[in-house]
């Protein structure tokens, strides 16, 4: 057995890992609705959509090291992403808003289906095309790390599915954490919990629009 090849491969996985949890920990719209789905009771749904966001950032690192990535920056790929974006947040900020009102109210909460948390958590995420950037320099510092003379597909396919793991297990350590303090929430904590989520969420999609004028108008703001 080649423990030298072994260590290296160990080495990728775990560089892979830290470089998914980075990338999960600045706090954006899959990040919010995780935290608003474990606090208000809907763990599985939460674990959902930190599924889903993997799968999304699976989808973009894939695209990125295997070369398929050059579309992914181009304007009109950008314009649609990020009008799906400010489409999806304003329904999250709609449900959010009618949660807030069940809990005011004292009602039962409407159940939410995992499916469409999973695929709630891909569309989120994919509005992010930011990831290719993110792929791309983490790759380079792992190039720079020269464990491998040839990085072939097997060690890119290491290399991102570790740090798929490394974002969607931050993400399901937040939900699982969550979960078991909820019951510590008094309802007022959660009811302001939602409205400032609800906030973020709204800064998002101010961020979102901005975005998409400056791309559309080939405006250059340092965004």
């Amino acid at each position: 057995m080649d423990y030298t090849y072994l260590s290296k491969i160990l080495i990728t996985v775990l560089f892979g890992m830290v470089l998914g949890l980075i990338s999960s920990i600045p706090v954006g719209a899959v990040q919010l609705q995780v935290i608003k789905k474990s606090i208000n009771g809907h763990f599985r749904s939460a674990i959902a959509t930190a599924l889903g966001s993997a799968t999304s950032d699976l989808i973009y690192g894939i695209l990125t090291l295997f070369g398929l990535g050059g579309f992914l920056l181009q304007m009109k790929f950008q314009v649609v992403i990020y009008s799906l974006g400010i489409v999806v947040l304003a329904i999250l900020v709609y449900r959010t808003f009618r949660e807030r009102h069940y809990i005011l109210n004292n009602g039962e909460r409407p159940r939410q289906k995992g499916r469409y948390s999973y695929l709630s958590g891909i569309t989120i995420a994919i509005t992010n095309p930011g990831m290719i950037i993110w792929w791309l320099i983490g790759y380079k510092l792992y190039l720079d790390l020269k464990l491998f003379p040839y990085v072939g597909m097997g060690i890119k396919t290491i290399f991102v599915m570790s740090g798929c793991i490394g974002l969607g297990g931050y993400l399901i350590f937040i939900a699982s954490l969550l979960h078991r303090v909820k019951e510590s929430f008094q309802e007022r904590f959660i009811y302001k919990a939602n409205i400032l989520l609800a906030i973020l969420l709204v800064l998002l999609i101010v961020y979102f629009t901005v975005k998409l004028i400056t791309i559309i108008f080939n405006i250059n703001v340092g965004i």
